[in-house]
């Protein structure tokens, strides 16, 4: 006789995300400052989310088929997040505690109710897509639409019609600028044509496009002209220079030579960006040490493009050469040793084996470059003279003219320009692999250098240890002297100083970064988990957005941030949290690229096999992918942190009275010739930053170690 049984439908996951939300609305203050939970709030709007709340929760605990219950629940659950999101924004009201739990809480059994429905393979994994989703769209594309949002089409054609902007036709000089600048841009337009035979319209159009920016970089006097003629030089010189010394490390007889490399790439990290603006001062300003004791001369010649170019390029050359570094060492060298000795000579090795392989670093070390020398704002405001650049004008902008229209103005061309090098830097790689066949350097040894070329690059690497070394020398000493440039007799008064006037602005300074290193870390590995290992519905979307924080000059989020969070519901502007969210925001890729450089270590089958057990995302992140992940973990909170110790551009805009940071405390000091102070606080941080890296980068091998014996 046959036995009827009852099929059992399980319990929704969504339950507890729901009870979540109703207890937040019920309980937490709704608004900043409020002791009252949205329970208590007068308004049928308010009663209106928490029925929607408990019919979402009424129907994730009622029985019935598990698909058509968790579609329901997800049309409730959305409806409720929709009418929490308009109420925000229709209601006069400051962004509290329960409306956060209560939205993310949402979100969280969103994702559980999709991943039910099928949309998803995971509750957790669906929650995680959703919630990152939110948090990127709120704290980076956000500011950038309400600064877009903030610029009209009278206000942009003003601000580039400004000679603070374009500066190109100057009245008082014999012949025409602009008529120089199309003479360039002509010959290169011909040039262009002439190069791209096989589509001869491309290059023409290619070649007027880079002839103009070059004749206007050359000619002009603006800001677009001074930050394109700077960025142009800095890029490829700092390219140059990275590849030099990456070829160096790896190819050289002089095997001390390497460790000596790696300490060069250390210095750009544990360095505010514009240190070296003002070690350049004393060593080469108009009472530098070199230029008026040494060499007798009374110039200004370093404040300008001159000594600009030569600040960045001191700064951005190590980071090229970290990225170049990777590039250079996984060069298979079989193929060359191949060329070799099939009769080809060295140009015709790096020209048809070497070269195609480093397109791909240079590519990116020469994006790298180019952002970096765009967005800066530090050098600029210290050595720029007498010439205006897009970032320290979007900076003066917003806080000498008070104008905030204007300062998105230039925040936005200063993107545009960025998008338009990443776009460039797309077209020049194209669709073309760049890989050998294994996908991996085989295991030939890498061609010596010749004799000629390996002295000629350690000439060059001596060079360049000896000005570094003096730079950061002269630092040091100079936090020692009474007055650099006038009295060296020796002192501790700029400590003491340090010791009243700043640490308690370094301790805070300390505190914010470290806090804001830890959801970096974190929310950045859980993106490049999603994006590296997983497929789902936007992916490409939600990669691009999470990245385009690194795309986003620091002066052009400050501006967003500014104007996106300073209006109900959010009143965040001069507040720590604001700044900890700029932080985190900022510096996100920074735990995106940690977490990839881990994932593509780890075997996905290691995951798969997990899965295939039965097990859980969750389970299988914390069992199997975070054990493994932990060294890479570490390694991206150190760099986040000492990349929120450092940071400026984008904070500078965010600070108040009783939240200052040390680099802009440190930018003040400079500007007003405070040199002692600026040199004492410079030590103290470079020395406790390369203090912070020394101790956490071994820890990081330490654990490699331990779990490559486990695995």
């Amino acid at each position: 006789m046959a036995t009827l049984r009852r099929t059992h439908t399980p319990p929704s996951t969504t339950r507890g995300p729901l009870l979540l939300a109703l207890l937040a609305w019920g309980a937490l203050p709704w608004q900043a400052g409020s002791g009252w939970p949205l329970a208590l709030q007068a308004g049928p709007w308010a009663w209106a989310l928490g029925l929607a709340q408990l019919l979402a929760l009424a129907l994730a605990i009622a029985p019935g088929a598990r698909r058509a219950r968790a579609v329901r629940v997800a049309t409730v659950t959305a409806i409720a997040f929709i009418g929490l999101v308009g109420g925000l924004a229709l209601a006069d009201w400051t962004l509290g505690p329960g409306m956060v739990v209560v939205g993310f809480a949402l979100v969280f059994a969103l994702g559980y109710a999709l991943a039910e429905a099928g949309r998803f393979r995971d509750p957790l994994l669906g929650a995680l897509i959703l919630s990152s989703a939110l948090l990127i769209f709120l704290f980076i594309v956000y500011p950038l639409l309400g600064m877009a949002r903030a610029v009209t089409l009278e206000r942009l054609l003003g601000v580039l019609r400004d000679s603070r902007f374009l500066m190109l036709e100057n009245p008082f000089t014999p012949s025409s600028e602009t008529l120089r600048a199309l003479l360039v841009a002509t010959v290169v337009a011909l040039v262009g044509a002439g190069l791209d035979r096989a589509r001869r319209l491309r290059g023409l159009l290619v070649g007027l496009g880079v002839g103009v920016a070059l004749g206007v970089a050359l000619f002009g006097r603006g800001a677009l002209a001074s930050s394109l003629l700077v960025a142009g030089v800095v890029a490829p010189l700092s390219t140059l220079l990275g590849l030099a010394f990456a070829i160096l490390q790896q190819r050289t007889r002089l095997r001390f030579l390497q460790p000596l490399l790696g300490g060069l790439a250390l210095l750009p990290l544990i360095t505010p960006p514009f240190v070296l603006a003002f070690a350049l001062i004393l060593m080469f300003g108009r009472n530098g040490f070199v230029s008026a004791h040494l060499l007798g001369l009374d110039s200004n010649f370093l404040f300008g493009p001159v000594g600009l170019i030569a600040a960045q390029v001191l700064a951005f050359a190590p980071v090229a050469f970290l990225v170049l570094r990777g590039s250079v060492q996984g060069l298979n060298a079989s193929l060359e040793e191949a060329a070799w000795s099939l009769g080809s000579s060295r140009w015709r090795v790096f020209r048809t084996v070497t070269w195609p392989l480093l397109r791909p670093g240079l590519a990116n070390a020469l994006l790298l470059a180019v952002i970096e020398s765009l967005s800066d704002f530090g050098n600029p405001l210290i050595l720029g003279g007498d010439r205006n650049y897009l970032a320290t004008e979007v900076f003066i902008a917003f806080t000498g003219r008070y104008d905030p229209v204007e300062a998105a103005v230039y925040g936005l061309v200063l993107l545009a320009l960025v998008l338009l090098v990443f776009w460039l830097q797309y077209r020049w790689l194209g669709q073309t692999s760049f890989v050998t066949t294994t996908g991996k350097p085989s295991g030939g040894r890498p061609l010596p250098l010749p004799e000629a070329l390996e002295a000629a690059l350690i000439a060059l690497l001596a060079v360049w240890g000896l000005l570094v070394v003096s730079l950061y020398g002269s630092v040091i000493v100079g936090s020692f002297v009474q007055l650099w440039g006038f009295n060296y007799t020796p002192t501790l008064k700029h400590y003491q100083d340090f010791l009243v006037l700043g640490l308690p602005v370094f301790a805070n300074t300390f505190k914010i970064a470290l806090i804001a290193a830890i959801p970096t870390a974190v929310l950045g590995f859980v993106l490049a988990y999603l994006v590296f290992r997983q497929e789902f519905a936007g992916k490409r979307l939600l990669e691009f957005s999470a990245l385009l924080s690194f795309a986003m000059p620091g002066t052009v989020m400050g501006v967003g941030y500014v104007l996106a969070f300073n209006a109900e519901p959010w009143v965040l502007t001069g507040t720590t949290m604001i700044i900890i969210l700029a932080l985190i925001f900022r510096e996100v890729p920074v735990g995106i690229r940690a977490g990839v450089a881990g994932l593509t270590q780890i075997e996905p089958a290691l995951e798969e096999a997990s899965a295939t057990l039965g097990s859980s995302t969750g389970r299988t992140l914390s069992r199997v992918v975070l054990p493994l992940l932990l060294p890479a973990f570490i390694g991206g909170l150190a760099f986040a942190f000492v990349r929120g110790m450092t940071a400026v551009s984008q904070i500078i805009f965010l600070v108040g009275p009783g939240n200052l940071l040390a680099t802009v405390l440190l930018l003040g000091w400079v500007e007003q010739g405070q040199m002692g102070r600026a040199a004492a606080m410079s030590t103290v941080m470079i020395l406790s930053l390369l203090a912070v890296v020394l101790l956490l980068f071994p820890l990081t091998r330490r654990f490699d170690v331990r779990l490559g014996g486990g695995v």
